[in-house]
């Protein structure tokens, strides 16, 4: 995009995020995962809702990229997997499942999407735990066979043969444990690019397409992660809670007062779980779900927008229903500029007490600095070095701008 144009575009953004800052209001959302919890549901954090979907109807999913590996599982509905301990895939016809109470379950990682529970075993390249990368070919060759367990259809046998990277195209196998109703299905995911995963039904043996079209940031579901068990040691338990989509970034800030709005102040993470689910906690001597106060996450949109969310309550399975508060607390994270080329720099950046703006073109106009919330915290004709007492700025992210007529830039500043 046009430096200029960019520009131009995030000041009306800037404006826009002034006057909803100035409102301090909050918009609220009342959400359904239905009773059981047995929807998904995609959430844009500027359009709200863009998909509630069963979580039934799919198996194993397969990361979109050409040169990605991750295979995972439906967890949340039930789906279990094994690897099959007592031989490789030359023991293909010999599968049993004696001694299977005493394996290892492979769940999904909590933390990145693209580790599967097929990719658990994974020792590092080229070995991605389903299969071995071949360096000539870039294609990758399945050495195991899996065991899994099937809500609906109970117990198969499956083997990923193979990956032909350069045609995007999985090859898999998979039958009932005796044999019968073996299916070899060549899965062709160049059609599905554009989305996170394409889904299987091993059940139906079919594809089914079901991530959402429209843009989402988070999706609340069900997924097995890290909890804490009354001993105090670490498990693998299957929890109800928000999950950030793919290389989206979100913070949690606890404990901290309601009107906190300091997101810059510390990074955001892309981890799948970086919202998660222990934002809330069981009652046992209500029997009620009570959502933790002064706890405040921050969320950076597909469009590079941070919002503030703030969940208020959680009734439980017997509804699936829960409430969220948000509001946009700056737009179009600027970060994402190229500064490069800009008509002026700021420096030191960070700051704590002084700060020189050098107006390297001899750009005639207006310097102003403003908040989060879009308060104007200080104005002057800007010269060919504006040097700016910052010591009495409270910490955190200020942006300044210079303007005129014709022009608008603006650049981040950080008071630390």
């Amino acid at each position: 995009m046009n430096k200029t144009i960019h520009t131009l575009i995030f000041i009306l953004a800037i404006g826009l995020s002034s006057v909803l800052g100035q409102s301090k209001e909050y918009t609220s959302d009342t959400l359904s995962m239905y009773p059981g919890y047995s929807n998904d549901i995609y959430y844009s954090m500027s359009e709200g809702e863009v998909a509630n979907i069963p979580r039934a109807g799919w198996d194993i999913a397969f990361f979109t990229a050409p040169f990605s590996a991750g295979i995972i599982i439906n967890e949340g509905n039930g789906a279990g997997l094994y690897s099959y301990p007592n031989g490789d895939t030359s023991s293909w016809a010999h599968v049993d499942t004696s001694g299977m109470s005493s394996w290892t379950p492979l769940y999904n990682s909590p933390e990145y999407w693209e580790d599967g529970a097929f990719n658990k075993n994974a020792t590092g390249h080229p070995d991605y735990g389903w299969g071995i990368y071949n360096m000539v070919t870039h294609s990758l060759t399945g050495d195991s066979i899996y065991i899994i367990n099937l809500p609906e259809e109970g117990i198969k046998k499956l083997w990923i043969v193979s990956k032909i990277s350069v045609e995007n195209t999985y090859n898999i196998k998979y039958a009932d444990l005796d044999g019968s109703n073996e299916h070899t299905v060549a899965i062709d995911i160049k059609p599905y690019v554009s989305k996170n995963f394409i889904y299987y039904s091993l059940t139906n043996n079919s594809i089914v397409d079901r991530e959402p079209t429209a843009s989402w940031d988070i999706m609340f579901t069900k997924y097995i992660d890290f909890t804490e068990t009354m001993s105090g040691e670490m498990t693998e338990y299957l929890v109800t809670g928000a999950t950030s989509n793919v290389d989206h970034f979100a913070s949690k800030f606890y404990p901290v007062p309601e009107d906190f709005e300091d997101w810059a102040s510390k990074p955001l993470d892309s981890l799948k779980n970086s919202i998660g689910y222990n934002w809330k906690s069981f009652d046992m001597s209500t029997f009620q779900w009570i959502v933790e106060d002064s706890t405040v996450f921050f969320v950076k949109s597909g469009e590079g927008d941070i919002y503030k969310l703030v969940f208020t309550y959680w009734q439980g399975s017997s509804t699936g229903v829960f409430a969220l508060n948000k509001k946009l607390v700056s737009l179009l994270d600027i970060g994402d500029i190229n500064e490069s080329n800009s008509m002026f720099s700021i420096y030191p950046n960070p700051a704590s007490q002084k700060i020189n703006i050098d107006n390297q073109s001899s750009f005639k106009g207006n310097l102003i600095i403003t908040d989060l919330s879009g308060r104007t915290v200080y104005s002057s004709l800007l010269n060919n070095n504006n040097v700016i007492n910052v010591s009495d700025f409270s910490k955190g992210l200020f942006f300044v701008t210079i303007y005129n007529d014709t022009f608008k830039e603006t650049q981040k500043l950080i008071i630390n």
